[in-house]
């Protein structure tokens, strides 16, 4: 389990002194290979022994052995690195480790769900005046993916993509009482900090789908669902991001079956009325 899973799974349960160290984690969980055990507690003001009751919870024997764990859970995720790794049989004959490997992180994505952070996303998603997505490179995928699916749910449903001009003049639009929903997957642009830093000075709802790889941008207050992408094949999979996106939309649909009904209905007509689309 990734350090940032580990944590959000407990962050509720914290002692008071745990906790403020737990933030400080993940507010610097891409740069933790590079502090002391020190420096963490002295940056949330703890006690050593506080820290070392931290990491023992986590399941480590100490600082050291979370320490090279955030080391291994860091790697960049370059393709050309992987690839003098992969097996070439694995892509000539049988399948099934390919496939195997994005079952186990669909089940593991689901079953790391938190369920209040669920049930907060749905509520806000349906409550919001708007709703931005905003992603960079395999994030800019999944992003339009989302905002495909929600678009057919409600109104106000925006996607922040193009220029850096033309990011910025879409950005002066957000303002409190909307949502916010980050796609924050490792290799990340140098730009999603920025937008992430602009959006939370605005005081709006930030929500994230994230690796846990590089989750310095997750705070206390914000939604965080973690997926699982480490596949078998030479690029990251997101089998298991494009399922949750699916699902949890669903859920969002059935939450307010009457409204959303009539929507869809709606455009489900104005198909009928435009005969655009194929009955086979």
């Amino acid at each position: 389990m990734h350090i940032q899973e580990s944590i959000i799974r407990i962050l509720d349960d914290l002692p008071g002194a745990e906790r403020r160290l737990a933030d400080i984690v993940l507010s610097n969980i891409s740069q933790l290979p590079i502090y002391s055990a020190h420096e963490l507690a002295a940056m949330a003001n703890v006690s050593a022994a506080t820290a070392v009751r931290f990491f023992r919870r986590l399941g480590f024997s100490g600082f050291n052995a979370f320490r090279m764990a955030a080391r291994e859970q860091m790697g960049d995720g370059a393709p050309f690195k992987r690839l003098s790794e992969l097996d070439a049989n694995t892509f000539r004959g049988d399948m099934t480790p390919f496939v195997s490997s994005d079952i186990q992180n669909i089940t593991a994505t689901f079953e790391a769900i938190a369920q209040s952070h669920l049930d907060k996303f749905v509520a806000q998603t349906l409550e919001a005046k708007r709703i931005w997505l905003v992603g960079f490179r395999n994030g800019q995928t999944l992003a339009c993916y989302a905002h495909s699916l929600l678009q057919q749910l409600r109104p106000d449903v925006h996607l922040l993509v193009g220029t850096v001009a033309h990011l910025t003049e879409q950005m002066s639009d957000i303002q409190p009482g909307d949502l916010v929903l980050v796609m924050d997957f490792r290799r990340r642009s140098v730009l999603l900090p920025k937008v992430v830093d602009y959006v939370r000075s605005e005081g709006v709802q930030l929500a994230f789908l994230t690796d846990g790889l590089e989750s310095s941008l997750v705070k206390n207050r914000d939604i965080a669902f973690v997926v699982k992408t480490r596949g078998e094949g030479l690029f990251d999979s997101h089998a298991s991001t494009l399922s949750l996106i699916n699902f949890i939309v669903s859920r969002i649909a059935v939450q307010a079956e009457a409204t959303i009904t009539k929507k869809l209905q709606k455009i489900e007509s104005i198909h009928r009325s435009f005969n655009d689309l194929k009955s086979e």
